[in-house]
């Protein structure tokens, strides 16, 4: 491994490039981990970054975390983790430990994390509320032009060279997942001049295509509950049932929710009522299954299941589900508080534009407009393929809560056919790693196959997205090698190499630990 590490590592010239990336799904031990540090600052982040040049341009502070604790200086690899669709507090801090704790110190790496625009502390025009214009700010593009303009930054303030064949060029590989993750490959893809390399965990790329069935997600979700508990899915379908027979005042008191309601739940009568609650239940279950790690009658999606399994399918089953898995914490627990459930800002509607769950607060008002412009996800359900009262998700109904939220229309297609993601061979994409767990509800708008030989696929079969807990044998680990076809299974084998077109050499290694700990890696050297 010595000699494949130097060989990552090490340029040997201007017409040498060696890049990096490392794959990871973590041990048991890691889950739910992560690297509480200090908060730093950049405070010469754009604000509008496709304003006309003849403006000069306002700047603003965006908040990020950072380890140089392994750092070997220039020449050394920059990490780059994606901020998402919420802020990231110090107690938090970087969100992967074994990028910050085990591959920065295997490859001597810089670990940076920026904050998204619109989430945290990181407010391009100051805190809420928040005018139709300057949530225009928020979008992937200028996300995009941020996390480049950041890297730029590091790469100057680390005194790395901006030239590939140099000694001190650092190379940059992005890692993210869910959102984050789409983000991730579009980094590589929209700007291959900055990141070298992209690994990709559930990133709902098809979902942003607008290519995925809407009753897929659920799907997932709901078949990941009965595998947790076997009956899960009948009990949870038929308690959900026991509601929907319910008048407005004895669903109300049946479930335990507080009287003072979100006036639109008043308004809008029993009907309204019954939907939000089923919303509620929906995306606690889709949490619930995004945690699901490792695989066992201990965790919560587990305990939840059990809970319906176990009571009779009564209203009183949703009730003591609401207050054990979905309600915010209060001192006040009397009651099940729906207004809790709801995203800052005018209008706000627990349905909101991600029918997964936008979450609660500034950072819910910016998910829910996020997903009311450029990412739009078809996510409904039928009562069949899932355990909840059948929804169908229709572009009527989100053009009018988008329009009566922040008036503006969504455009389902405008990142898809600007970009090119749903043809990345196409457009010349190069060097992302796709990884999905196959437990998770995104991997049914997931890139689940090898594209090229650089545009490469990793089935995480017992996994959420970048976790695996599973304790495989040696078959179950061969199956799956075959399946995802890596050429490398164990730590310390041979890996072959393969030469495409260009001349490059791309090497795979997958290494399994008990089954437990999965990783991989790939290098790729330009020839001249």
């Amino acid at each position: 491994m010595d000699t494949l590490r130097l060989q990552l590592v090490r340029r040997s010239n201007m017409r040498l490039l060696t890049s990096i990336v490392v794959i990871i799904i973590a041990t048991v031990d890691m889950i739910g981990a992560t690297v509480p540090l200090p908060a730093q600052y950049f405070h010469d982040q754009r604000v509008d970054h496709f304003q006309p040049q003849t403006v000069v341009p306002k700047t603003f502070t965006q908040r990020y975390y950072s380890s140089s604790k392994y750092f070997r200086g220039p020449g050394a690899p920059i990490f780059c983790i994606m901020g998402g669709e919420g802020g990231i507090e110090p107690a938090t801090g970087i969100f992967y430990p074994w990028v910050a704790e085990v591959l920065a110190k295997q490859f001597g790496a810089l670990v940076i994390e920026p904050e998204h625009r619109f989430y945290g502390k990181t407010l391009p025009v100051g805190p809420p509320p928040w005018s139709r214009k300057d949530l225009l700010l928020l979008s992937p593009q200028q996300a995009l032009a941020d996390a480049a303009n950041f890297i730029t930054f590091q790469r100057q303030l680390h005194n790395c060279s901006r030239d590939p064949g140099d000694a001190t060029y650092c190379p940059v590989v992005t890692f993210g997942g869910s959102y984050p993750g789409f983000l991730s490959a579009m980094m590589r893809l929209r700007y291959p001049a900055v990141v070298d390399m992209a690994y990709a965990a559930s990133a709902p790329m098809k979902f942003y295509a607008q290519q995925v069935d809407q009753y897929a997600y659920y799907k997932i979700v709901t078949e990941s509950a009965d595998r947790a508990v076997p009956g899960c899915a009948h009990a949870v379908r038929t308690a959900l049932a026991s509601v929907q027979s319910l008048d407005f005042d004895a669903a109300v008191t049946a479930l335990g929710l507080c009287k003072s309601l979100p006036q639109y739940i008043t308004d809008g009568g029993v009907d309204v009522l019954r939907a939000e609650v089923n919303m509620v239940v929906m995306y606690t279950f889709a949490g619930l299954n995004m945690e699901n790690y490792p695989p066992n009658n201990g965790t919560n999606l587990a305990r939840a299941c059990a809970r319906f399994v176990d009571a009779p399918p009564t209203p009183a089953a949703v009730r003591s589900f609401l207050s054990g898995y979905a309600a915010v914490p209060a001192a006040d627990a009397t009651c099940y508080n729906m207004t809790a459930q709801l995203p800052a800002g005018r209008n706000a509607t627990i349905s909101s534009g991600d029918w997964s769950g936008v979450g609660t607060g500034s950072d819910g008002e910016s998910w829910d407009f996020e997903t009311c412009t450029f990412l739009v996800e078809h996510v409904g359900t039928n009562g069949v393929t899932d355990m909840f009262p059948a929804r169908e998700w229709t572009q009527a109904w989100l053009q009018q809560h988008c329009a009566w939220r922040f008036d503006v229309v969504p455009t389902p297609r405008a990142l898809v056919d600007a970009w090119g993601f749903d043809e990345l061979r196409r457009v010349g994409a190069s060097r992302i790693i796709f990884t999905n767990g196959l437990n998770d509800g995104w991997s049914a708008g997931g890139i689940t196959a090898n594209l090229s030989a650089d545009l490469v696929f990793m089935a995480i079969g017992c996994g959420m997205g970048w976790v695996c807990g599973k304790r495989q044998t040696e078959r179950e680990t061969e199956r799956e090698t075959e399946r995802c076809g890596w050429c490398g299974a164990v730590w310390g084998c041979v890996a072959t190499s393969r030469v495409s077109r260009d001349g490059a050499v791309g090497c795979y290694v997958l290494w399994r630990c008990a089954g437990v700990v999965c990783w991989a890696v790939w290098t790729q050297a330009g020839r001249a």
